[in-house]
């Protein structure tokens, strides 16, 4: 028989916050978890020495850190631009992007470490839950799911800090104006005045990374991005690394005031939020691929990519990442953007992204076809033929409503 007394490991997801502080000596008083931290750097710049250092005076017995910039970049955010992928028309997704490789690097852990269980600091109201959630069930099935927003008594931040003050841990009492969450793709904004979607906002008090109207950039600023299959793989002719070649991104599009959205959404669970979203170099990306996708593909692909990259961004926000179906809609695109190779050349201005000029091997744009001046490939000869023929159906119900009196 076991030890009753020996304690269970849990893996925890850790942000340093309020909640996963509280977490730590949660865990080890009501469960005798012996608790591991685990932190990554999406490019939201976390501190891993500091870190580490207040993990430990917490109580966990140890942190593990990772660097998955790159990774974040190529195997999510350049998918989800591949894909064309949004949520609700607008939203170019981010944190929903971010939060499934972290579960993916947390199952690898739990499992080589012979974890008891996983837990995180997400709430009962958002969709962080899903996402984590969901994944785990997937990769780690026989790991217990630990939320303790679901199952502790405590309300909010005062409980939270008046606990921790309990264990010897003062806080600060400030509370932060809005909820913040950045990873090298987006950065996010909510509560506070946002809350009311029936008020204006101050830009400046909100954005960070794009500059509010009152302060954009007067230049105009030339990007060349460079594709192959559908993923950014140069920007201004030069090979960069796929976290290098977002944060230049973000860094230029972010000084034209290009990228964000201030969009009323509908969280999995039926909740309407209402988020502030700036996507600077996501933008772009988006609009470059796009313009190589109207040169390369025909109507017909484009359709059905549409539809397909709609429901991909749906399965990206209900944390869905870890499915069959994403899987396959993975599949559709390995195929489809075998002709997205190109170039694209864009500038930015005042907010606007405006393509100059797209070019690529693949292009089915024929100019002596489209042309004004010539019918090379005799289009205009036959055109007689072919519109009394796809006009037919419309011929037959005209005569139809004539003879009987209806409408028409």
């Amino acid at each position: 028989m076991g030890d009753k007394n020996q304690k269970k490991k849990v893996l925890l997801a850790f942000s340093g916050g309020l909640d996963t502080s509280a977490i730590v000596p949660w865990l080890k008083e009501t469960m005798n978890a012996d608790v591991i931290c685990y932190c990554s750097d999406l490019g939201n710049a976390p501190n891993a020495k500091e870190l580490a250092a207040w993990s430990k005076k917490l109580g966990a017995s140890d942190f593990i850190f990772e660097d998955l910039k790159d990774t974040f970049a190529k195997d999510f955010a350049f998918r989800a631009v591949r894909a064309g992928a949004t949520y609700q028309d607008d939203y170019l997704l981010g944190t929903s992007l971010g939060r499934p490789l972290i579960a993916e690097r947390m199952a690898f852990y739990a499992k080589k470490l012979g974890a008891y269980g996983i837990a995180h600091g997400a709430t009962g109201k958002g969709n962080d839950q899903l996402r984590f959630e969901k994944s785990w069930a997937y990769l780690a099935p026989d790991l217990k799911v630990i939320a303790p927003w679901k199952i502790w008594e405590y309300k909010g931040r005062k409980d939270l800090l008046a606990y921790l003050k309990t264990k010897g841990f003062e806080l600060s009492t400030t509370e932060k104006k809005h909820s913040v969450d950045t990873n090298l793709f987006h950065r996010s904004c909510e509560g506070g005045i946002l809350e009311k979607p029936e008020k204006e906002y101050d830009p400046a008090e909100i954005y960070e990374w794009v500059a509010p109207p009152s302060n954009v950039s007067t230049e105009a600023f030339n990007v060349q991005l460079d594709f192959a299959r559908g993923y950014p793989v140069k920007l201004n002719g030069k090979a960069a690394a796929p976290a290098a070649l977002l944060a230049e991104l973000n860094r230029v599009a972010g000084l034209a005031g290009v990228g964000v959205v201030d969009l009323v959404e509908e969280r999995a669970n039926g909740i309407k939020s209402r988020g502030v979203y700036e996507t600077p170099g996501g933008t772009v990306l988006h609009a470059g691929c796009k313009a190589l996708k109207h040169l390369s593909w025909d109507r017909s692909l484009m359709t059905l990519a549409r539809t397909i990259g709609s429901r991909y961004g749906e399965l990206v926000y209900d944390g869905e990442w870890h499915t069959d179906a994403r899987k396959a809609a993975d599949a559709f695109f390995d195929a489809a953007c075998e002709t997205i190779t190109g170039r694209v050349s864009l500038r930015l201005q005042a907010g606007q992204v405006r393509v100059l000029a797209r070019q690529s091997k693949y292009a089915l744009y024929d100019e002596s076809s489209v042309s004004f001046e010539s019918d090379e490939h005799g289009i205009l000869k036959h055109a007689e033929g072919y519109s009394k023929t796809v006009s037919f159906k419309h011929w037959v119900a005209g005569r139809r409503d004539k003879s009987t009196s209806r409408d028409q």
